[in-house]
């Protein structure tokens, strides 16, 4: 796994210098992320295991007509009184043996165990194969729904850790900011030009700001960690994402009305072929209820061996023996009603898949017009803050001009800085949100394409 680690990584960011250095953390970008969470998570793993599962089912399932095949020998001994069908009492000494294409064969009775048997009930070998096929389709798709769950978190992960690199880039920015208008207010105080209490404001900001960076860092090893957990990575790896906190990113075209996005999810959404799988598995099932009845159960069983037996212990005449045995019967369960209940309970189990599907569709729609929504207020909330972000670098720097041409007051260009880093705070989020916002509809559409 580690390996692999290092061959996507490697592969798509393309960058030699990812490990540039032994402390340095890895850089990875998003679609390196989702690749390692596909490939490695436990729980798109457990998924896909199901799916081997269901195919193993579905072969036993198709192999119900075909006879068993045993092959074997037996001993069989018998010392004491014994009844005829007449019912006359003879006291018997014999023994009897057996070997062959089948086996436990004792006396004149039939093989015990058929060389060739088939027992199979024809109603259970036709329907059992189509329920099972559903059931294949639906544990595949709710793989896929699984993989498609654990990429949104996955993603969400990334973009929380983007979001504290950029927590961290303004918390760098602002003390920097603090310093420098502390370092010209203590000078002007020590000169007699400005005020000493303007000096303390202004190095107290400072000092906040720093801890602040303190803080930042904090939070970005915790996001660093969240995101390595979810892809498997060594304990204790540092990752560095590649994308800028800046930078929108679009999966989907939303521009486009939710009825259109919710007819593209209903059609790609895993869930709802899941859903249809499990509606046609419960409609077979109650078929196969439903005409248990006129479906025969077939018995058969051939046998071919050598078979001897004598008086005593001794065991002698042996002579090939062939047995073959045919049966065929119906059955009515409980005089009728246990079979009319048995279809009783089919048809709740088919009604509930087809309200279990309707549910589905009210979620798929549900999700799309949530995404579709925040999508559409955060990209709109973008233009407003990266405004936001011109004037407040704007406001900071011919403040801080006035101060250092001893124009203006501390307090003015402190409240500059403090407008700049929170200006630059909602953009990043704003920016990050719409990104989240826009995986999410990805997600939500199924993502299409995939």
């Amino acid at each position: 796994m580690k390996t692999s680690f290092l061959i996507l990584l490697t592969a798509a960011i393309g960058l030699g210098s990812a490990f540039a250095g032994g402390d340095d953390p890895y850089r990875i970008d998003l679609s390196t992320a989702l690749r390692l969470a596909d490939a490695d998570n436990t729980r798109i793993a457990l998924a896909r295991e199901r799916i081997k599962q269901a195919e193993a089912e579905l072969t036993l399932a198709k192999v119900l007509i075909l006879p068993d095949f045993s092959a074997g020998a037996s001993y069989n001994h018998h010392d004491g009184p014994l009844q005829e069908t007449s019912g006359n009492i003879l006291d018997v000494k014999r023994s009897a043996g057996y070997a062959g294409l089948g086996s436990g064969a004792v006396g004149a009775g039939d093989v015990q165990v058929s060389g060739i048997g088939l027992n199979v009930d024809l109603g259970e070998a036709f329907y059992a194969p189509l329920v099972a096929r559903q059931n294949l389709l639906a544990v595949t798709a709710e793989s896929e729904t699984v993989k498609n769950r654990i990429l949104l978190t996955v993603a969400g992960a990334y973009f929380e850790l983007v979001r504290a690199q950029g927590n961290l880039e303004i918390s760098i920015e602002a003390h920097n900011n603090a310093s420098d208008l502390a370092k010209t207010t203590k000078s002007f105080a020590d000169t007699g030009q400005g005020l000493t209490s303007d000096s303390e404001r202004t190095s107290v900001e400072a000092l906040i700001r720093q801890q602040g960076i303190s803080v930042a860092r904090e939070l970005l090893a915790v996001r660093s960690v969240e995101l390595a957990r979810l892809l498997r990575l060594k304990a204790g790896t540092r990752l560095r994402a590649t994308s800028s906190p800046e930078a929108r990113v679009q999966w989907v075209d939303d521009s486009r009305d939710a009825d259109t996005l919710i007819a593209e999810a209903l059609n790609h959404r895993p869930e709802m072929r899941a859903g249809d799988a499990q509606l046609k598995g419960a409609e077979q099932s109650l078929n196969r209820t439903q005409l248990a009845p006129l479906f025969p159960k077939i018995s058969v069983g051939a046998s071919y061996g050598e078979f001897a037996g004598g008086r005593g212990s001794t065991l002698s005449s042996g002579a090939d023996r062939t047995d073959l045995s045919v049966g065929i019967y119906w059955t009515l369960d409980g005089l009728g009603f246990g079979q009319r209940a048995r279809v009783k309970g089919k048809k709740s189990l088919r009604q509930q898949a087809k309200l279990m599907r309707l549910d589905m569709e009210d979620g798929v729609a549900a999700d799309v017009s949530i995404a579709l929504a925040a999508v559409q207020n955060r990209k709109s909330q973008i233009a407003i803050v990266a405004e936001a972000v011109t004037k407040a670098r704007r406001s900071y720097e011919l403040n801080r001009t006035r101060v250092f041409e001893n124009q203006g007051l501390p307090i003015e260009t402190l409240q500059a800085i403090q407008s700049l880093a929170k200006a630059r705070s909602l953009h990043r989020d704003a920016v990050i949100d719409y990104n989240l916002a826009q995986f999410q509809l990805y997600t939500a559409l199924g993502q299409p394409g995939e």
